[in-house]
Parts: structure tokens; C-alpha cells; sequence
């Protein structure tokens, strides 16, 4: 018996194997221009088939419903947080300036796509929130905020008589309470409550010598209450 060869690597992708990754592919780029564009509850599958050029049957051999392509994309957004997260947590040596690059990031990621932004952090929560346990994508961005913090105790930029893991569970939830917020009512201000909530959470962190050097704080317009009206 001819033995293969275990260490070979996988089987070229053939031509039918290649178009069908490909109208899988386009099919979610036009969909997710789509949810962009003019929502999720407002897109149909239709659109999305006519826009790719496939009848509505083809959509459903590549995806299951249009939620399921949605799912997808909770999966890749995570991804990208937490990339995101990574490079600006270490694009600059002071743990304000890396607070302040994440959160204003953040906030301009969400003001390109507001409305998708919301759907998929929303089914994000269905999906994989159990109830009384805390939302999936916090306990995925604590820990590259526990080590920024424990960098800037170590820099003596960060306060020191608290545990590096305690003021990132502080600081994440500053930032989430504004999440919640807008995950409640999708009038919330939430790029504006964002930048202040990572002025407030630095406020919180940084050691006492730094308080007498920060300057005012801004003025902010009060945002309207949080309903729990839902989308």
C-alpha cells in the first residue's frame, strides 16, 4: 500500500470551488453596502440578490438567512476590534495618548456606519449573550486594557494603588455604559459620549500628580435619556 505523504498540504482550490467563493463573497460585500446604505430591518434578500446579480435561490445555498450573514459579519467586526484595539494600545508610549487613539478610533468607526454598526453589535448580544452574563466582546477587550494599565503603572502613568485588572474592568465598563446607551436608543449621541467617557475613564486612572496638569473639561450638551424601546 502507497503511504501519502501527511505533511502535504491541502488540495489546490478548483475552478468550481473558486466561483462559488467568490459569488459567496460578492454577495456579502453588496449585502453589507446594502445594510450600510439603508439598514438591515429595510434590506431584503432580494435586493441583496438583485444587487448581486443571482436570483434570490442562490443567496440561500451561500447563507442560511439574511441573520446568518449578519452573524458573520459580529464575527469579523470582533476581529477587527480587536486589531484595532492592539495597534493603538501601542502606537504611542503614554497611556492617555493610547486611551484617547482607541476611544476617538472607536468613535470614528462607528460615525462611517452607524446604523450597521448598531445592528451588528444588537445581534451580536442575541447571539451569543446568556442572560445575567455580561456582553461577549467585554471579556475579549479587558485583557489588552489590563496590560496597557499594568505598562503605565509600570511607567508611573497610571495609579498604582489599584490593580491593573480592576481599573480595566472600570474603564471598560465607562466605555460600554455608553454602548448600552445607544444599544438602547439609537438617537444617543454615543460618538460624542464616547470621547467623553475616555476623558472620564482617564480621569479615574491616571495618577493624582497628573490631575493638577489636565486641562477643563469641554462643556457637553446633554444627550436625550436612554429608552427601552429597542431598534
Amino acid at each position: 500500500m502507497v503511504e501519502t505523504d501527511s505533511m502535504a498540504g491541502p488540495m489546490p482550490e478548483g475552478r468550481l470551488g473558486r466561483r462559488k467563493r467568490e459569488r459567496r463573497q460578492r454577495i456579502y460585500n453588496v449585502a453589507v453596502d446594502l445594510f450600510r446604505t439603508q439598514g438591515f430591518e429595510s434590506t431584503t434578500v432580494s435586493q441583496i440578490a438583485e444587487a448581486a446579480d443571482i436570483v434570490p435561490a442562490t443567496f440561500f445555498n451561500h447563507f442560511q438567512s439574511k441573520n446568518a450573514l449578519l452573524r458573520q459579519m459580529t464575527t469579523e467586526i470582533l476581529g477587527v476590534i480587536e486589531l484595532m484595539l492592539e495597534d493603538e494600545l501601542k502606537a504611542s508610549e503614554s497611556t492617555h495618548e493610547r486611551l484617547v487613539g482607541f476611544v476617538t478610533h472607536a468613535a470614528d468607526q462607528i460615525a462611517e456606519t452607524r446604523g450597521l454598526a448598531r445592528d451588528v453589535l444588537l445581534e451580536l448580544m442575541r447571539a451569543e449573550s446568556e442572560p445575567g452574563q455580561q456582553p461577549p466582546y467585554l471579556g475579549r477587550i479587558h485583557e489588552p486594557f489590563a496590560a496597557m494599565l499594568r505598562e503605565g503603572q509600570e511607567r508611573g502613568d497610571v495609579r498604582g494603588d489599584q490593580d491593573a485588572a480592576f481599573l480595566a474592568e472600570m474603564l471598560v465598563g465607562i466605555l460600554n455604559a455608553a454602548i448600552t446607551n445607544w444599544l438602547a436608543n439609537p438617537d444617543y449621541p454615543i460618538e460624542q459620549r464616547l470621547r467623553q467617557a475616555g476623558r472620564f475613564a482617564w480621569g479615574a486612572i491616571r495618577p493624582e500628580s497628573a490631575s493638577s496638569d489636565a486641562p477643563a473639561p469641554t462643556p457637553q450638551p446633554s444627550a436625550p435619556p436612554a429608552t427601552s424601546g429597542g431598534r
